[in-house]
């Protein structure tokens, strides 16, 4: 599989937009853990790393994707250990993701202090 190219987030109308994010190694495109805790807690950090390169703000929104619904209670326990009470809105769909061993990937929107018109790759 090729890796597919596309930026890692795009700003615009004062939010930014993170594209899907996965515990993934970028060179080899298998999973970074084969334990669903240990892609949750990179992905989580991975989504903080990237809105703080965006600048952004307030995370008003994640969009989860698991591979299986057996993992929604381990999620629920992930997401509340990283936010909180500062948790954002949330969605979280059951899905067949497209790498194999592959349990979660999250995308997200949150605030601009003010639109800067970035993009990242």
């Amino acid at each position: 599989m090729t890796a597919p190219r596309f930026a890692a987030y795009t700003t615009g109308g004062g939010v930014v937009a993170t594209a899907g994010i996965a515990a993934l190694d970028p060179a080899t495109l298998r999973p970074l853990h084969d334990d669903f805790a240990g892609q949750a807690r990179w992905t989580l950090a991975r989504l903080d790393a990237v809105l703080a390169e965006a600048g952004a703000g307030d995370l008003l929104r994640v969009e989860c994707f698991l591979a299986d619904r057996s993992l929604f209670a381990a999620w629920n326990d992930c997401f509340a250990a990283h936010f909180g009470a500062r948790a954002p809105a949330r969605t979280t769909l059951v899905c067949g993701l497209p790498v194999a061993g592959l349990l979660i990937e999250l995308q997200a929107l949150a605030a601009l202090p003010h639109d800067n018109g970035r993009n990242a790759t």
